[in-house]
């Protein structure tokens, strides 16, 4: 097995030795770089009830941002790598079990009974779902974006990418359709088929119809996007460099 690590460089490196030490072999090739939103305006953290976080990245910005002073309000995790980011900053997140570390999964959560209020803050970078917010605002929450970063697709040589496949690249992890259209978008054309045979780590039924969609087959579906997510699915393998079961065209649970 050789993996292709696509995700935005400063995330990356922790995945990689994680892996590393299982002995698996990997490749770093960011495919979305994130760059500082001057545009996010203040923070609304003070006048909501709770919020929503969408990304390590978006914890991380937040953080700089509020100085360190967080509000004492409900805070909401899409997954197991944004609930640790909002560890390391004192926060204890909400966030769904391993295996539902989706936007859905946060939306089935019981915990939002119990919130006094119906004002929500969604913190991300710009764009993006817009699911949680639809879902809210049906519920009669008042919804608003803190959008503290941009993401754009970095450039990277024909003769790079070919490298890859060269050397013997044969899972890619693509945790965002973006990420996949952005792997698509800089690969030769030439080079697509090799793309399509790979086997395609994604954290969600919706990133695997997308990679479908592109005549990708082998897909395995992690259900979630953070780092304990991809070592489970990877772990799942009989042995290194086979398919997990039920992987070949049949994603998992999202």
């Amino acid at each position: 097995m050789h993996l292709l690590l696509t995700r935005p460089d400063g995330r990356i490196g922790p995945l990689a030795d994680k892996l590393a030490a299982l002995g698996v072999r990997t490749t770093r090739a960011p495919m979305v770089t994130l760059v500082d939103n001057p545009d996010a305006g203040p923070s609304p953290l003070d006048t909501v009830d709770g919020a929503f976080f969408v990304s390590p990245t978006a914890v991380d910005c937040a953080h700089q941002r509020l100085q360190g002073k967080w509000p004492d309000i409900a805070y909401f995790a899409v997954g197991g790598g944004t609930a640790a980011a909002l560890r390391r900053y004192g926060v204890e997140p909400i966030c769904p079990p391993p295996g539902e570390e989706t936007t859905e999964g946060v939306l089935a959560l019981p915990d939002w009974q119990y919130l006094t209020g119906k004002r929500m803050a969604i913190v991300r970078g710009v764009g993006g779902r817009e699911v949680m917010a639809a879902t809210l605002r049906a519920d009669g929450f008042d919804v608003q974006f803190w959008e503290l970063y941009r993401r754009q697709r970095p450039e990277w040589p024909a003769q790079t990418v070919q490298s890859w496949r060269q050397n013997g690249v044969d899972v890619i992890l693509a945790t965002s359709g973006e990420i996949l259209a952005n792997l698509f978008a800089v690969t030769p054309l030439s080079d697509h088929d090799w793309l399509r045979n790979c086997l395609w780590l994604v954290p969600v039924e919706r990133v695997a119809e997308l990679a479908q969609q592109r005549g990708c087959q082998r897909i395995q579906v992690m259900g979630g996007a953070g780092d304990d997510a991809i070592v489970r699915c990877l772990g799942s393998m009989n042995h290194y460099g086979e398919d997990p079961e039920g992987s070949a065209g049949s994603p998992g649970p999202s």
